[in-house]
């Protein structure tokens, strides 16, 4: 996780290095663009255990992992030097954000999410006429595949918001380089009836706070 939070430290500082004076330049950012990513995320998982006697038993658990995304979108110019952009990423592929391991294999889960999409607007400020900065907002979900020594109900998919913000720098022939750094924050998720049932047919519960922080450096093309 240490590794992450360098990586999105120094995202950081190139967005607030490249924040000079603004230059009419939006025009050559507008316009349909895709992009291919190259993703690196922290997963943390808050959680607790209430077992069939009551007893809760609270953790943390945390994963790191290198993924690719790919974006599309459309920037509309709303003046000399700003821009909205309206986009979706896609990140495909599955990843491991969670695991009980029982010592008596009788409540082990495992939790995984797949398929990861985020439906999000990008405000855009020109500094120069090749140059921008960005924040981001976005809506993002996940399939969850909850597996494990349970009977009862699960969550089924990951949502919450996610914020970043980041660099672009253009080239004339349309490609361009991005440098990005974000949060997402989930909502709870839950696994009911875990374990062996006690004599009063009394089984355990589950509930998490997922949340994941990301660097990423980005190639894309505006048409």
């Amino acid at each position: 996780m240490n590794k992450l939070n360098k990586l999105i430290a120094s995202v950081i500082a190139m967005t607030l290095l490249s924040v000079t004076s603004l230059v009419a330049g939006s025009g050559d950012f507008a316009g349909p663009f895709i992009q291919v990513s190259a993703k690196s995320i922290g997963v943390e998982l808050d959680g607790q255990y209430t077992d069939a006697d009551g007893v809760i038993t609270k953790g943390t658990g945390g994963a790191i992992a290198q993924v690719g995304a790919i974006d599309l979108g459309y920037s509309i110019p709303l003046g000399d030097s700003f821009l909205i952009g309206i986009g979706v990423s896609h990140t495909p592929g599955e990843a491991d954000i969670g695991k009980a391991d029982d010592a008596a294999n009788a409540a082990d889960i495992t939790i995984k999410a797949e398929e990861f999409y985020t439906y999000y607007i990008q405000p855009t400020i020109s500094v120069s006429e090749n140059s921008a900065v960005f924040v981001k907002i976005g809506e993002s979900e996940a399939d969850l595949k909850i597996t494990g020594d349970f009977t009862g109900t699960k969550s089924s998919e990951l949502s919450g918001t996610t914020y970043s913000l980041g660099t672009k720098t253009m080239f004339s022939s349309g490609m361009y380089f991005s440098a990005e750094a974000g949060y997402s924050d989930y909502d709870n998720i839950f696994v009911n009836d875990i374990g062996t049932a006690d004599d009063n047919g009394t089984t355990g519960d589950a509930k998490a706070d997922p949340s994941s922080a990301f660097g990423q450096f980005s190639i894309g093309y505006k048409f």
